[in-house]
């Protein structure tokens, strides 16, 4: 886990995209959405830990870091500074989630051995499927 994951916005998901791994002889997919995640949004850390779609090895650490440490800036921020910061560093972290939870899922997955779908990416880039 690298500190810079969390904040790399230039470099966050844009677009949807499908992860591939293979595992005992049979091809795992896993979609990621190239938008704002307003579940993310809504429910920070708590979609990671009860959404099935989001279930791999290690997401849910990487959920819950951001998430620690917004309590921790909170709880400091209210003792120093009183909580209509409080508020505004709430509302900040939500926006972080929704911007970056995808993002972070898809870092996760390449960490854990799933590579980008480039046939699958561009069937969906032009609109062409192949049903079989």
């Amino acid at each position: 886990m690298d500190f810079s994951d969390w904040f790399d916005f230039n470099n966050r998901v844009k677009q949807n995209m499908t992860l591939v791994k293979e595992v005992d002889g049979r091809t795992v997919t896993k979609q990621v959405k190239g938008s704002f995640n307003w579940l993310g949004f809504i429910f920070t850390f708590f979609y990671a830990l009860f959404s099935q779609k989001y279930k791999t090895k290690d997401f849910l650490k990487k959920a819950a870091v951001p998430f620690v440490a917004l309590i921790l800036i909170n709880f400091i921020a209210e003792l120093i500074l009183g909580r209509g910061l409080v508020l505004i560093i709430n509302f900040a972290g939500n926006i972080w989630y929704g911007f970056m939870f995808d993002t972070w899922f898809k870092n996760q997955l390449v960490v854990n051995g799933y590579h980008v779908d480039n046939s699958a990416q561009s069937e969906s880039d032009t609109g062409q499927h192949d049903f079989e």
